[in-house]
């Protein structure tokens, strides 16, 4: 199967670019922008886009899901994990295998798009005797040249729907109490800096472990197809803050 033909790219239609968008433009009306001056701003920031490439290509990957899916059924499932409870390094073909793997986590995937994914991020490695090792515990989705188009979109998609459902909530409303929580310090050295986002990086991990096993736990059973208005995405995603101090926020109001 064609790699290209074989992944079903995301776009950015026009209702999901509004919804990106919502949050930054109630926060620009709430400071004292006008509509001339917001729509100037995106204008300017598009073309700088333009001028200033990443050092990073985005490659196009398709719906991230199935990836996740195939490196945690390879953590967790029985057949693909040896005694010690350690995933096992599997062969492309047989019973036991990354092709059979792939298709027990998600029957669409084409094993080897999988495979040629996982490696090329580095969440799998040819091992001398032919077979492939999960060296990852999580599917990364960037390399040093590259990093993942689709996964990117559902990070600014759901940063931005959380932000936009806590400004539209009512303070009686029944939907689902959904937050956002920051912890910061700008009073560190480099070397701390440095020292914070390795132990942060270490911790989140087994965190975020931690709510993958309960999500897992409370899966419903895959028979039968549940209809999409019965479905819910939830999640939880942390991210790292590493950047100078900007001339504002020393008179800003701090988040809670």
């Amino acid at each position: 199967m064609n790699e290209r033909a074989s992944r079903k790219k995301t776009q950015i239609d026009r209702l999901r670019a509004e919804a990106l968008l919502f949050p930054i433009t109630a926060f620009l009306y709430a400071d004292g922008w006008g509509k001339k001056d917001a729509v100037r701003s995106f204008s300017r920031a598009f073309e700088r886009s333009l001028q200033k490439q990443g050092a990073r290509q985005l490659r196009h990957i398709g719906n991230p899901a199935p990836y996740a899916d195939l490196v945690a059924l390879w953590l967790r499932g029985r057949r693909f994990i040896d005694r010690s409870g350690r995933p096992r390094p599997l062969p492309m073909q047989g019973r036991v295998s990354f092709t059979a793997l792939a298709r027990e986590a998600s029957p669409k995937i084409d094993p080897q798009v999988a495979l040629s994914v996982l490696t090329h991020f580095k969440n799998v490695r040819r091992t001398t005797t032919g077979k492939y090792k999960l060296v990852n515990p999580f599917f990364l989705t960037s390399s040093t040249k590259s990093l993942a188009f689709e996964p990117m979109a559902y990070f600014l998609s759901d940063a931005s729907d959380t932000l936009g459902r806590i400004l539209k909530r009512k303070e009686q409303s029944r939907s689902a109490d959904i937050f956002w929580r920051k912890a910061e310090n700008s009073d560190l050295s480099e070397a701390a800096a440095r020292k914070f986002l390795a132990f942060s990086k270490e911790r989140t991990l087994v965190f975020v472990n931690e709510i993958d096993e309960w999500l897992e736990a409370h899966r419903r059973p895959r028979v039968g197809s549940l209809k999409s208005t019965s479905r819910r995405r939830v999640g939880l995603g942390v991210f790292s803050i590493f950047s100078g101090l900007e001339s504002h926020r020393t008179n800003a109001p701090h988040a809670s």
